[in-house]
């Protein structure tokens, strides 16, 4: 897991990434096996969090989860921890504590900022109840050091302790969580995985995009063919002749006309006033106070203060006095500068004793003055003026919160921030950085405690698009923020000519200058150059002197490609992306364009023609497709809630900079602006839009911000193919806030119950939120949803409900009228009756008489529940007055005890005669209550030959994860939702040693020498290919994707070239996981060489080592495996029947239905009965 701050780098995968998991029953392959040529990219499977949930009396006390992974740790490293105290932190403090009044600023009214009476008190008491506990820590773990303490937002403290001391800490009944503080990397989104130095490159950009949901390219290439006789110079008369792609001035260079942000401001006190009076914070990399953006403009100054403006004294960088706009800055890197392994220096604005908000990155400033930055009438790159720009709420005031160093932010420097926005009183607060999928980490609760606060909190959803599951920040309180294109780019074009007279015309994009008829070089052509065609390592000085070199994205960042052919004196680069992908508009080195690809027509044009120069002009802003899904955009589902929550301009964003950056990937110094891509820049659109919106409802809660954002979206928007984007990648829609600012329905909740929820899983689905999302939905699920009136008058409503591939969804009522001010309870039912398995969308729109329209997006994934239910009838046609007879079964499949009912309902047409024990009739129905035994666990039956897909190597897959793993070492991976043993998981543990644990592991699950297959001991659910002490610290990778031909995905994990630790061989095979249908096989690209020292084993075993087969010997190259399951058996089971007789002629239904805790749906079959 990693906070980054979101910036964005032949076949195609989905990604997977670090962390988390949950549980899901199978066969041998039986497919025809398809050519690995046709893989193409999927999306459609779900990844997320199965956290240990631990006992706490407080609300955030039992919100919080510990890290598993923290808790299993077994080595003695001092690590830092986050101590979530059994307290509720002020901010979010309901009452309940015998003279403690609440401090909740939503229940009492009053800002955590203003104070009171009630929260000195409360302050006191929780800061007591966390020192107590620290006390204790202490005492528990001599030794351990003590880092900061958060009692406003959070209610627990950060401290340095043995990784192993972790589990310790809950021994203690006044720690209610032990979480991870890890180092969330500031990496700019500038590297791929990669490539094998052999190999194709890498096919996707450095965010790891795939080829369906990059960002739209402006129009392919074309060639022309030169009349030789023309001229004695044909180059120069085919460029002369050359015509290049037609385009259309922009209107605007940035995007504020086209969210509708700029149709707002006359409303709100004209364009530099827009906003006034809201505070804006921004946790980020610092900010650069003296940015034209960021002048005192004339605005007032808002209510409260006053603020620290943490610029120091002149000793880390120059001072600085902040104004109305820049109203306060603070340097929160007190967890980082005490562990970081290089504490910040002075070239980022820091000394041993003191740091500075100022920025050395130019991200923070980027976000912030596009969120709230003043308008300004020149924005200035590399010299040429590239116009007017404005921030999205130009009259709103700033505070920048600097929570991230040179290697990134600890969570507690984080969280400390948000606990100084709390009591600075912020309105919006714009988190450009990424995180995880758990609702529930440090991080998310902290944003909770904001949200009670008043707080609207927008938050990235991060740079590892476009596969499924991928997203960050699942809490519902946040608004997670998509990316996609405005309708500007910075377009210009690539003319190849060659002496022959011919040209290839390829568009692109830039935001540097260009070149004329300079020669071009491909990066493996340069005699002695060993960075491969990605351009990975410096060129020696004068290597490239008076050329143009051509670079493949991937492996190294984009900057960093054009910084190494700077080192050899080119004159420009080439940047062109392998697939076709995404295309950004980096402050380089040095000239370059950056074209979409693929690379195949420039590489064939440069080896089949003598003599080829180069030329392209300075990028200039033309109209472009707005509304198109970037690829690197981080998409849904995870977790219980529907992320991500809508989208807005990520994509040539242009805004602030540093002019001093001490990143590479940030381009040379001297630039007070640059246009740069990430979901890090469509957060501050949200948050730009929220700005507005406080200004203009003041009133409203931090839920209705987030609820006009999401009703009031525009859904047409597309991949780059053309086909519509789906909720997982847009969410509701993109952000427009012409339309958001008069949403006449809200729909929100409380932080009390968002705080609530997390002991009532199976009731998440009815927290009060403009989206519907449920996994799995066995039959149907009704729920609700409460709307209140904000038009400012009495409105009717009629509602119109969708769903696809058979989903269906109704709303009740389906017409009403409700009155200012007023709220309105609607019921929605889900039915996946008629629906296949698998996840499906649809939409509710409810349309005002006046107004726009009130869209809320909906997600199901059907499937079975784990206590089936069935019905037979025999026969299903009768005469009239005769009968006919219906069997009920249902079986539990959960590895607990589930107590159920079951009702048999049918159609009073059809008279109920009899009902069998152990139901009992009951008035018209039949009727059973009673608890199912657990179910039996599944087996393995065989590990077989078969004829999979073959050894696929995954190094020339975009979205590759390769896995950090040390000698004896396990990384848990979130993967799509696939079945093993007959049971759904989400997670997989892959261990160095050449298996994996379905369903993830801990490091007792880690053995270098295998304890045999089946074994009740540890590790169990175990898929080997290869069990023997393997080593890839020695060399070789252990890679993770998703591949799939367009019918059929699979998950692969891959050990590519792994030495064995006695080094007498090296290893390389694959497991592949089918998705949907159960199917999963080893794969081997060479003879299976086990440890001489440790011996190996090939097997499968269940998930409790109760059943197991190991395969006779050692599989050879191009062998592949199938491992044969059978599903667990039903433990508990009830039958009975029910005898209908028919009384009138037409076909009438019954229906049977099952009830439990254990089930937030209800399972539920038809039969139809003819009565003639």
């Amino acid at each position: 897991m990693s906070h980054t701050p979101t910036r964005l780098s032949r076949f195609v995968v989905v990604g997977v990434t670090l962390t988390g998991l949950l549980v899901a029953g199978g066969a041998a392959p039986a497919f025809a096996a398809p050519d690995a040529d046709d893989l193409s990219p999927s999306s459609a499977y779900a990844l997320s969090a199965d956290d240990q949930v631990l006992g706490a009396k407080s609300a955030t006390g039992r919100l919080a989860q510990s890290d598993p992974e923290l808790l299993a740790r077994t080595d003695a490293a001092v690590t830092p921890v986050m101590v979530k105290v059994d307290v509720d932190p002020v901010a979010s403090y309901a009452g309940g504590i015998d003279g403690y009044a609440a401090t909740s600023p939503e229940l009492t009214k009053v800002s955590i900022a203003d104070g009171s009476a009630a929260i000195e008190k409360y302050t006191a008491f929780v800061e007591q109840k966390i020192a107590a506990a620290q006390a204790e820590a202490s005492a528990l773990i001599p030794g351990a050091r003590m880092l900061g303490t958060h009692a406003t937002v959070y209610g627990g403290f950060g401290m340095m302790i043995p990784a192993n001391r972790a589990k310790d800490l809950l021994q203690l009944s006044s720690v209610a969580a032990v979480q991870s503080n890890e180092l969330r990397q500031t990496a700019e989104q500038t590297t791929t995985p990669d490539a094998a130095p052999d190999a194709t490159p890498d096919a996707t950009p450095e965010t790891t995009p795939a080829p369906e949901a990059t960002v739209a390219p402006t129009p392919g290439p074309s060639q022309t063919q030169a009349a030789p006789e023309q001229t004695a110079d044909p180059r120069a008369q085919a460029l002369a002749d050359v015509e290049l792609p037609p385009t259309t001035p922009a209107t605007d260079a940035d995007a504020t006309t086209f969210i509708g942000a700029d149709a707002v401001w006359p409303g709100l006190g004209g364009r530099d006033h827009a906003g006034e009076g809201i505070i804006v914070g921004v946790i980020d990399t610092g900010i650069w106070p003296e940015h034209p953006m960021l002048a005192d403009n004339g605005i007032k100054k808002p209510a409260g203060g006053p603020w620290a403006c943490e610029f120091g004294d002149g000793t880390v960088g120059a001072a600085f006095a902040c104004n109305d706009k820049l109203i306060g800055a603070y340097a929160f890197l007190d967890t980082y500068q005490a562990v970081a392994s290089e504490p910040a220096g002075a070239d980022a604005y820091c000394s041993p004793a003191l740091c500075s908000a100022r920025d050395a990155e130019g991200h923070g400033t980027h976000t912030a003055t596009t969120a709230a930055g003043s308008f300004v009438d020149s924005a200035e790159i590399f010299g040429v003026d590239r116009g007017a720009i404005s921030g999205v709420a130009p009259g709103a005031s700033v505070i920048a919160y600097r929570a991230l160093g040179p290697e990134g932010g600890y969570e507690e420097d984080l969280v400390a921030s948000v606990d100084q926005a709390v009591l600075d009183g912020v309105d919006v607060l714009n988190y450009s950085i990424s995180g995880s999928a758990d609702p529930y980490d440090a991080q998310e609760i902290a944003f909770l405690d904001a949200y009670a606060a008043g707080i609207a909190v927008n938050a990235s959803a991060g740079n590892d698009g476009p596969g499924a599951s991928t997203a960050n920040h699942g809490s519902p309180w946040t608004t997670t923020v998509a990316a996609s294109t405005s309708d500007r780019s910075f377009t210009s074009a690539l003319v190849l000519a060659s002496s022959d007279g011919q040209t290839l015309v390829e568009p692109g994009v830039t935001i540097t200058d260009g070149v004329s008829d300079v020669p071009v070089v491909l990066a493996t052509a340069v005699p002695g150059y060993t960075g491969g065609a990605l351009c990975e390592a410096p060129f020696a000085a004068g290597s490239l002197s008076g050329k143009v070199v051509l670079c493949i994205r991937g492996g190294n960042g984009r900057v960093e490609k054009g910084y190494n052919a700077a080192q050899g004196g080119a004159a420009g680069m080439i940047l062109v992306n392998p697939e076709v992908a995404d295309v950004e508009t980096d402050n380089h080195f040095l000239p370059t364009i950056h074209l979409a690809g693929p690379d195949d027509p420039i590489l064939a044009f440069l080896e089949s023609h003598p003599g080829v120069t180069a030329t392209w002009a300075e990028g200039q802003a033309t109209k472009d497709k707005g509304d198109v899904m970037a690829a690197f955009s981080s998409r849904g589902p995870i977790g219980d809630f529907l992320k991500p929550d809508v989208t807005a301009p990520g994509v040539q964003v242009i805004a602030g900079n540093t002019p001093t950056p001490i990143d590479l990937a940030s381009g040379p110094a001297g630039e007070l602006y640059q246009a740069i891509a990430g979901t890090s820049m469509s957060s501050p659109h949200s948050a730009g839009v929220s700005a507005l919106l406080m200004a203009a409802h003041p009133e409203w809660t931090p839920g209705q911000v987030k609820s006009a954002l999401m009703t009031s979206s525009v859904q047409d928007v597309v991949n780059v193919d053309g086909s519509a984007a789906g909720v997982f990648d847009r969410g509701a829609g993109s952000i427009r806030a012409d339309r958001a600012i008069a949403p006449v329905l809200t729909i929100s909740d409380s932080a009390e119950d968002f705080a609530a929820s997390a002991s009532d899983a199976l009731h998440r689905i009815d927290l009060n939120i403009p989206s519907v999302y449920l996994d799995p939905l066995p039959g149907a699920v009704s729920t609700k949803r409460t709307v209140t009136n904000v038009s400012g008058g009495t409105q009717s409503f009629s509602v119109k409900a969708t769903g696809a591939d058979g989903l269906r969804i109704t709303v009740s009522p389906s017409k009403f009228t409700l009155a200012a001010g007023k709220s309105k309870s609607i019921t929605v039912i889900l039915d996946g009756l008629n629906a296949e398995d698998g996840w499906h969308e649809g939409q509710i729109t409810i349309t005002p008489t006046k107004g726009n329209k009130v869209v809320l997006p909906v997600a199901a994934n059907v499937g079975e529940a784990q206590v089936s239910l069935s019905q037979t009838c025999d026969p299903t046609t009768i005469q009239r007055g005769k009968t006919t007879t219906c069997t009920v079964t249902a079986a539990n499949y959960m590895p607990v005890p589930v107590q159920a009912t079951i009702d048999a309902v049918p159609n009073p047409l059809l008279h109920l005669q009899s009902v069998t024990a152990p139901a009992k009739k009951k008035a018209l129905s039949a009727s059973w209550t009673g608890t199912l035994d657990p179910a039996i666990p599944p087996t393995v039956t065989g590990i077989e030959p078969t004829e999979g897909l073959g050894y696929v190597p995954l190094a020339g897959f975009g979205g590759t994860l390769n896995l950090p793993l040390a000698d004896d070492a396990i990384v848990n991976v979130n993967v799509p939702s696939f079945s093993y043993g007959g049971e759904s998981y989400q997670r997989v543990g892959v261990t160095s040693n050449g298996y994996l644990v379905v369903g993830g592991g801990t490091s007792e699950d880690v053995l270098s020498k295998p304890n045999g297959i089946p074994n009740p001991a540890a590790p169990n659910n175990v898929l080997a290919p290869l069990w023997t002490d393997l080593n890839p610290e020695a060399g070789g990778k252990v890679n993770v994707n998703v591949l799939s031909d367009g019918t059929t995905d699979w998950i692969v994990v891959e050990w590519a070239d792994v030495p064995t630790f006695s080094g007498n061989g090296t290893n390389a095979f694959e497991i592949w996981i089918q998705l949907g249908e159960e199917s999963v096989w080893y794969s081997y690209g060479a003879d299976a060489v086990p440890d001489t020292a440790t011996d190996g084993l090939t097997g499968a075993e269940n998930r409790d080592g109760t059943s197991g087969v190991a395969f006779s010997g050692f599989a050879s190259a191009d062998d592949e495996l199938a491992v044969q399951t059978a599903g667990p058996q039903a433990g508990g089971t009830v039958t009975f029947d029910y005898t209908l007789k028919g009384l009138l002629r037409g076909t009438w239904s019954t229906w049977v239905s099952l009830r439990s805790d254990a089930l937030r749906a209800i399972p539920m079959e038809q039969t139809k009965i003819t009565v003639k």
